[in-house]
């Protein structure tokens, strides 16, 4: 059976919902708000700002391999800088990381 009505959709998280101008960074808003926050250190949570930038990008959706192209870094490295993320700020996932994150105003 040949389905010919079809009509294209788009899927959106709930994160883009709530923040459509941070959306796959079509407009550099992601790396904007990175430069933003590269001078704000806060005492609990000490992450430098390549860790920032890729809590921001997980924050995003983005797979490790598409933090590594958006960053021209090794997925591997990503990956290092992700169990390093974890140990700084006491999680042991993704979404807690940027959930303590946001939490500490780190992104």
């Amino acid at each position: 059976m040949l389905v010919t009505n079809l009509r294209p959709f788009t899927i959106v998280t709930l994160f883009e919902q709530a923040f459509p101008e941070l959306s796959r960074d079509a407009d550099g808003a992601l790396t904007k708000r990175a430069s933003e926050l590269a001078g704000i250190q806060h005492p609990n949570a000490n992450l430098s700002a390549r860790e920032r930038m890729i809590v921001l990008l997980m924050s995003n959706g983005l797979s490790n391999k598409e933090i590594a192209r958006q960053l021209s870094i090794a997925p591997e490295t990503v990956k290092s800088h992700a169990k390093r993320i974890f140990g700084k700020l006491t999680v042991r996932s993704r979404a807690q990381a940027v959930g303590r994150a946001a939490a500490l105003g780190l992104i």
